[in-house]
């Protein structure tokens, strides 16, 4: 919300000797979401672990034509990194794993090249759901990595509840979420919708044991959801320090937690109700 940094402290780290980068698919985001728990439960932290779901995988192949796996239901894209010998010991054991969780295809890039191929397909997720849709919401939920499959269940039934496509791509390593709901806004009625599913999304995060935002914080477009994550006493201390600190409205105005009423109306949630007087200092 506002802080001044009075002395930093930061610690150099060189680049990794060698980095392996890999694609596993699986037929289901279940055995897919099972393959991150058993990676992390065996001790192994990769440098990057990602996961595509089959709507992704679909729109980015179609194009870019990578030489994806389409009839896959979800992929893990993996980078492990680190000294030479223990990168390829380290790439072997993830593997393994994945194999065990019911991996249907192995790839491996030989190259700088071919990591860069493998890296596009996620790096151009976002791009190629512009040619599946006018526009879409991306949100930003947390959950327990173990608890990945489950949410994305729920998610998939929300979305054919709401009548919504939603697409998955998102940094499984740390149960970060990133569903990306497809919608034209120029739909009658199509932004409530979209917005009453993202509430319910966000739900779906904390009754799995997670949080509202995963990396990019409250802003406006979260605040009604605070109280779902933290006690009236928090919620009433953190105000009145952004009241101390946060000279007003002056910095980000109206986010998180709005020192005057006239942010009230500023937005309204999935709930459709504008934040009332018990929300302000």
């Amino acid at each position: 919300m506002f802080a001044v940094l009075t002395e930093l402290t930061v610690r150099l780290v060189p680049l990794p000797e060698s980095v392996r980068t890999v694609l596993c698919s699986f037929d289901t985001v279940e055995h897919a979401g099972e393959a991150v728990s058993r990676i992390i439960a065996a001790g192994l932290v990769p440098a990057a672990l990602e996961m595509l779901d089959a709507l992704t995988i679909h729109a980015v192949e179609e194009w870019l034509h990578l030489g994806l796996d389409t009839t896959a239901g979800a992929m893990l894209l993996i980078d492990v990194d680190g000294p030479d010998a223990a990168t390829t010991a380290a790439t072997e054991r993830v593997l393994d794993v994945c194999r065990r969780a019911g991996a249907l295809e192995v790839r491996s890039a030989e190259n700088d090249e071919e990591r860069a191929t493998l890296w596009k397909a996620r790096k151009s997720a976002f791009g190629a759901y512009g040619r599946l849709s006018a526009g879409f919401y991306v949100m930003d939920g947390v959950v327990p990595r173990s608890r990945i499959p489950e949410a994305l269940r729920r998610i998939a039934a929300l979305a054919r509840e709401h009548d919504l496509r939603v697409a998955n791509v998102f940094h499984a390593g740390d149960g970060n979420l990133h569903p990306c709901i497809l919608f034209d806004e120029r739909e009658p009625g199509a932004t409530t919708r979209v917005l009453d599913a993202g509430g319910e999304i966000m739900r779906v995060c904390v009754d799995a044991g997670g949080s509202i935002t995963g990396e990019h914080g409250v802003g406006v477009e979260k605040r009604e959801y605070m109280d779902w994550i933290f006690t009236k006493g928090d919620m009433a201390a953190m105000q009145r320090l952004k009241a101390a600190f946060g000279a007003g409205e002056r910095f980000n105005p109206c986010k998180a937690f709005p020192t005057h009423k006239g942010c009230g109306e500023v937005w309204r949630g999935p709930s459709t109700r504008a934040l009332g007087p018990d929300a302000y200092v």
